[in-house]
C-alpha cells in the first residue's frame, strides 16, 4: 500500500506543475494582418511563442493609408505604416543608407517596386498598375525575435514578400 504522504506530495506537485504550465499562453498566429490574409509561415517567425496576440488597425487620410500594429504578451512586435500616392514617385536612394535599420540594403522583392530591408525594419515602394500611382510601406520590427545579424533580414523579407502584394490589391493599386 502506498504511503498517503507520498500520494499527497505527488498530487500537490502535479497541481503546481499544471498551474505553472497554464500560466503561459501560447501565442496564436493570426490568419490576417492589416485586413489582408497572411501566411502563418511568414508571420510566425516575427511573433514570440508566448503571450496573447492583439492587433490594431487605424485608417489614415480617407482610406488612402493605414497604420497596423501587432503586439504579443503586451509588447509591440510589428508596426506597418501604409500610404497610397496618386502621383509619380520621387527619385529615391534604395541602398538603405538613410534608413534607421540594422543590416539594411536594397533587396529583391516579389512584387514590382523597391525595398530597403534590414533585420529590424524596411522601407518599401510598391509600383501600382497605373504609372502615376504607388504605395509606400514603413515596416518596424521589435522585440526578441529580431536577429541583428547580416542574415537577420530574411525573416522580415519573407513577411514583406507575402504581405505587400496583398495590401496593394486591397488598396486597388494592383490587380
Amino acid at each position: 500500500m502506498a504511503n498517503p504522504r507520498r500520494k499527497m506530495a505527488a498530487l500537490l506537485c502535479g497541481t503546481v506543475m499544471a498551474a505553472a504550465v497554464g500560466c503561459s499562453t501560447r501565442a496564436t498566429v493570426p490568419t490576417d494582418f492589416c485586413k489582408v490574409p497572411v501566411s502563418k509561415a511568414t508571420l510566425s517567425p516575427l511573433i514570440p511563442e508566448n503571450g496573447s496576440v492583439k492587433q490594431t488597425y487605424t485608417a489614415l487620410e480617407a482610406q488612402q493609408g493605414a497604420g497596423c500594429a501587432l503586439s504579443a504578451g503586451g509588447h509591440r512586435v510589428l508596426y506597418v505604416d501604409i500610404m497610397r500616392w496618386d502621383r509619380a514617385p520621387d527619385p529615391a536612394d534604395w541602398s538603405g543608407a538613410d534608413a534607421p535599420f540594422e543590416h539594411v540594403a536594397e533587396r529583391t522583392v516579389s512584387f514590382p517596386g523597391h525595398a530597403a530591408i534590414g533585420s529590424n525594419g524596411a522601407t518599401i515602394r510598391a509600383t501600382c498598375t497605373s504609372r502615376t500611382a504607388y504605395m509606400t510601406f514603413g515596416v518596424y520590427f521589435f522585440g526578441d525575435r529580431v536577429e541583428n545579424t547580416p542574415t537577420g533580414y530574411k525573416k522580415l523579407q519573407s513577411f514583406v514578400n507575402d504581405f505587400v502584394p496583398r495590401e496593394t490589391k486591397r488598396f486597388h493599386c494592383t490587380d
